[in-house]
């Protein structure tokens, strides 16, 4: 059972069957107050807030809530940059609503979004509060939202940085001071830069921005700092843009799709025919696309009415099949892993996020592996009996595998002088290493070397 226990207010609770979050007696009658809002339902309407599925009491003046599942959890460090900023724009957009009602998000952390498909959601009740008039000035959680989106998106835009080189190292973000030194001199300037970056890196340094003295702001100070929030959320939100335009490089996969010479028209042809007369043969409801890319193949089964999860570790060419899941509302969940280094399980006792091999257990009905295994087998040097055991553990029916032979031109170029060690690598060994786990269905050549083998799960 994984349990989150930093909210002083409460904790959430996942036994892998329920979502159950306790609300300590402390914050139930501002909890209850919530749930009977016009703001939880008008967020909950709007698809941007996670609602509840039952309200009860604990027998201890507190609350039990039980939310609703998702189909598969992840986490920012496994998001494509687009994703992040569209977590961000969802954290700002929730925070005006609730300041214009009177309310606020006390909390904006990253891991407070989830993704359904390809839509965020906020997924922390606890996280809004109603304002009081004796609240410090401004939006208190204004410095936690720096340092979980736009200070990483900076790093990326600027360093060529991912969310999993920033979350991954640091659990609440980056600070200012950290990054502000190592920017370009054309990224310093413009008022956005100034007051979101340069000034509160010049007041960490410093250490002149106390506690104390934030308190003892007068009542006079803290209607001026309340009345200009509405402009500071349109000014990030400003900023958001601008950086998310701006964190696209080329990297080694993005251009794939429309530079793969190695492919002729017919069996790229021959490869689409085979996937659609698969998704129209069968009712697949959950689809794993392994080495999605930018999600040709993923597409194809979103369009055939399955849920697809786009897996791939090119940050660039899976930012571009977000961007256009995220535009058409298709439903594809893109996430930022490598098959063959799985993200683990992180956190306090290894129980704060849960490891990729966990989530994906038994999950899928359709597993797709187009031009990738051979990749995992000769780059990764993975033995291909383990990889088709773990291929096992995320398949509860079909896997579709595109077996690419030794004296294919794209295997000679990434074995390169270790040639010599795939002597027995052949279609007879690859479906015996498969055997203990799937049968062999059926073979469709799609060249004069390649083969798609459909596989049927024992």
């Amino acid at each position: 059972m994984s349990r989150s226990f930093r909210d002083p207010s409460g904790q959430l609770e996942d036994d892998g069957q329920r979502i159950v979050r306790h609300v300590h007696a402390s914050a139930a009658l501002a909890t209850q107050a919530l749930l009977t809002s016009p703001l939880y339902s008008e967020l909950v309407e709007a698809g941007q807030l996670i609602g509840c599925l039952r309200c009860e009491t604990d027998g201890k003046d507190g609350l039990l809530i039980e939310h609703p599942r998702l189909a598969l959890p992840t986490y920012p460090f496994e998001w494509t940059p687009g994703m992040l900023a569209d977590a961000a724009l969802l954290t700002l957009d929730i925070q005006a609503r609730a300041w214009a009602q009177g309310w606020t998000l006390k909390d904006a952390a990253a891991n407070n979004v989830l993704f359904d498909a390809a839509q965020p959601k906020f997924c922390d009740l606890l996280s809004l509060r109603q304002r009081q008039a004796d609240d410090a000035p401004g939006w208190e959680a204004y410095g936690q939202f720096v340092r979980h989106f736009i200070l990483p998106l900076l790093a990326i835009a600027e360093h060529g940085r991912t969310p999993r080189d920033v979350f991954l190292a640091h659990r609440d973000g980056l600070r200012a001071a950290e990054l502000a030194p190592f920017l370009p001199w054309h990224a310093q300037f413009g008022l956005a830069m100034w007051l979101h970056v340069r000034l509160p890196a010049r007041l960490e340094r410093k250490r002149i921005a106390s506690k104390a003295e934030q308190r003892q702001a007068t009542k006079s100070d803290r209607t001026s700092a309340a009345d200009s929030t509405p402009w500071l959320l349109s000014n990030l939100r400003g900023f958001v843009e601008r950086l998310a335009r701006s964190c696209r490089a080329t990297s080694t996969w993005s251009e794939y799709t429309g530079n793969r010479d190695h492919y002729g028209d017919a069996e790229l042809h021959a490869k689409r025919a085979a996937i659609q007369a698969l998704m129209g043969e069968k009712c697949f409801q959950k689809v794993l696309d392994v080495g999605a890319n930018s999600g040709e193949f993923s597409m194809l089964a979103a369009q055939g009415g399955a849920m697809v999860l786009a897996l791939d570790d090119d940050i660039n060419a899976l930012d571009d099949l977000y961007r256009r899941a995220h535009a058409q509302a298709l439903p594809i969940q893109c996430l930022h892993a490598n098959m063959a280094r799985p993200t683990p399980a992180t956190g306090w006792q290894l129980n704060e996020t849960l490891g990729l091999p966990s989530r994906l257990q038994q999950r899928f009905d359709l597993v797709l592996m187009l031009a990738v295994v051979h990749h995992l087998a000769v780059t990764e040097r993975l033995p291909l009996g383990q990889l088709f055991e773990t291929l096992a553990d995320c398949c509860s029916d079909t896997l579709l595998i595109e077996f690419v032979p030794r004296d294919d031109p794209r295997f000679i170029e990434i074995a390169a002088g270790n040639i010599g060690l795939y002597e027995d690598w052949n279609l007879q060994n690859f479906l015996a290493a498969a055997d203990p786990w799937f049968t062999h269905e059926s073979e469709t050549r799609i060249s004069s070397q390649r083969s798609l083998l459909r596989l049927k799960r024992r």
